[in-house]
């Protein structure tokens, strides 16, 4: 009991911390629907700008380069903040494949000799695009096919930053006016859904296996590190962690299971932390599970003897910056907060102090992320 109360009222300070910074962002989770109309609503803005001229550096309201525009369209339209350059904006967007696709996402293109990406449309469905050209027979803003030889060739990928749409909902052909690719957002009959239509919005691919396509791969390597110990307030060395799991992407919440190895240099031992998760955006996360302590335990900085907890065992919250991505694999900064539960040789509580300086950990590293599904392509 007194081991229980004590991982009780440390989760708590943790917890409220956790929902402190948590609860302004997933308030800001949507439905499906909504996220539906904030799509139909980005495509309707995009082509109202059709025929604008191309300036560069110009984000709006009259004249746009590549990126300034799908910049101006999204803050405009939807109310969403994206960096200010194609190559930025691809590494804050989710990078889906081509089966994923749906209007409102992003499409890129590498159209320089640098080999990055350097340029973004709008994909508005049926393989067309609105997107800002600088040069070529037509510029200025216009509507492009992804199966035009050129964006074909220079074609980098694709990227999400709107939630999924609601699958009750297509984009139609044309216009009343009958201008090619426009795509006005149509409430389609349930009977008449196309496979394409409902696979796509429920993370799924056309005829394929859509749970595994949204299993995703996580390996992270970070350094632990504390900011006191038992009789003084400095940043100290902790150890070194690497932890390896898979998510799976197919709901708002993303659930997921893994397993750290953990050297516990401040306890001088060895942990094997087995944890369950749950991302509540591609930033932030939540994990607990039970430890397997190998060795003996100390107070970190002194010679007293303590004890690790099989379960209750550890808890932590995890935030990360946008990635880094190449193709499938996106490589981000991450930072962990996690407390682990030790008690007295005895098996009685810790102290407050003694407790957060054994079990309150800080961990700053890397992970990599990839779909399983990269390995069928």
């Amino acid at each position: 009991m007194n081991k229980l109360s004590e991982f009780c009222r440390t989760a708590a300070v943790v917890c409220t911390v956790f929902l402190f910074v948590c609860i302004p962002v997933t308030a800001e989770e949507i439905s499906s629907a909504r996220a539906q109309v904030q799509r139909e609503t980005i495509v309707a803005d995009a082509k109202k700008y059709i025929g604008s001229p191309y300036v560069d550096g110009a984000i709006g309201p009259d004249t746009f380069d590549c990126s300034g525009f799908i910049y101006f369209i999204a803050r405009d339209a939807v109310s969403v903040q994206l960096p200010r350059t194609a190559k930025a904006i691809y590494s804050f967007v989710k990078v889906i494949p081509d089966s994923k696709l749906e209007p409102g996402d992003l499409v890129f293109f590498k159209t320089t000799e640098s080999g990055t990406v350097s340029h973004v449309g709008l994909y508005i469905g049926k393989r067309q695009f609105i997107h800002a050209a600088s040069d070529g027979p037509n510029n200025g803003v216009i509507a492009s096919s992804l199966n035009e030889a050129y964006w074909k060739a220079h074609y980098a990928g694709a990227g999400k930053f709107l939630e999924p749409g609601d699958p009750a909902y297509s984009f139609a052909d044309d216009t009343e006016d009958g201008a090619a690719g426009a795509g006005i957002p149509v409430k389609s009959a349930p009977e008449k859904k196309s496979a394409w239509e409902i696979s796509s919005a429920e993370y799924g691919t056309a005829g394929g296996t859509s749970f595994f396509d949204s299993l995703v791969c996580n390996f992270s390597l970070s350094l632990d590190w504390s900011l006191f110990t038992t009789n003084q307030f400095v940043p100290n060395y902790r150890g070194l962690n690497t932890q390896a799991d898979v998510t799976v992407t197919k709901w708002p919440l993303n659930p997921g299971a893994g397993v750290m190895m953990r050297w516990n240099y401040g306890t001088r031992s060895f942990q094997i932390p087995l944890v369950l998760t749950l991302s509540f955006t591609d930033f932030m996360r939540i994990y607990a599970g039970p430890v397997i302590t190998i060795g003996s335990c100390s107070l970190p900085a002194t010679d007293t003897e303590i004890r690790a907890s099989f379960f209750p065992g550890i808890a932590g919250v995890s935030f990360s910056l946008p990635s880094f991505t190449q193709g499938d694999v996106k490589v981000r900064i991450i930072q962990d907060i996690s407390y682990t539960v030790f008690n007295n040789t005895d098996g009685a509580a810790l102290s407050f102090i003694e407790s957060a300086t054994a079990g309150l950990v800080f961990s700053t590293g890397v992970r990599v992320t990839f779909p399983l599904s990269m390995f069928t392509k």
